[in-house]
């Protein structure tokens, strides 16, 4: 037996999207453009990005339409662009800052909600996820070109970080 999908409406959608809003969700464009010199390569990188932003822990709802891909020349040779509007509904502040900060997209228009009321804790939480990911990346370019033994002082020093994190949040409560 097949499962069918139930399709919604836009207004359907935006009713929802609205209601998600007040339970913490966050609605969100995010726009993202391409660039290289192969046409398909282009508009394929960005149907392979939604893909990815689709898949992710927390997106409840993910939809992108890439725009026809533009041509230009120049002294190097021909080139192509073309850019895409991903609306996603993320299931909390966490995640749509995650998926920002890993993704990158060139531009963020907040839809819903209109208003967001965070406490310190929810903040809190907010920030040290943000702060992951920037160690994360950093982390990642550190291991790219750092030296051995370097890399063994920077792995060392993190670790003790991550530990002495863990104890003042422990402390706190």
């Amino acid at each position: 037996m097949t499962e069918e999908k139930r399709k919604f409406t836009e207004k359907e959608l935006e009713a929802l999207f609205e209601k998600a809003g007040k339970h913490g969700a966050i609605l969100a464009l995010l726009h993202f453009d391409s660039f290289g010199k192969e046409k398909e390569d282009v508009s394929a990188s960005l149907v392979e990005l939604i893909s990815r932003i689709n898949a992710e822990k927390g997106v409840l709802y993910c939809r992108g339409e890439i725009e026809e891909v533009l041509e230009s020349e120049n002294d190097k040779g021909k080139s192509y662009s073309t850019f895409t509007e991903v609306k996603v509904l993320f299931a909390s502040l966490d995640i749509a800052i995650s998926i920002c900060l890993r993704y990158g997209p060139i531009t963020i228009e907040i839809l819903e909600p209109k208003e967001l009321k965070l406490n310190s804790e929810a903040l809190q939480g907010t920030l040290l996820n943000a702060s992951s990911v920037g160690q994360q990346f950093s982390s990642f370019f550190m291991n790219k070109l750092l030296k051995d033994g370097d890399l063994a002082e920077f792995q060392e020093n993190l670790k003790k970080r991550v530990e002495h994190g863990k104890k003042l949040l422990a402390d706190k409560k």
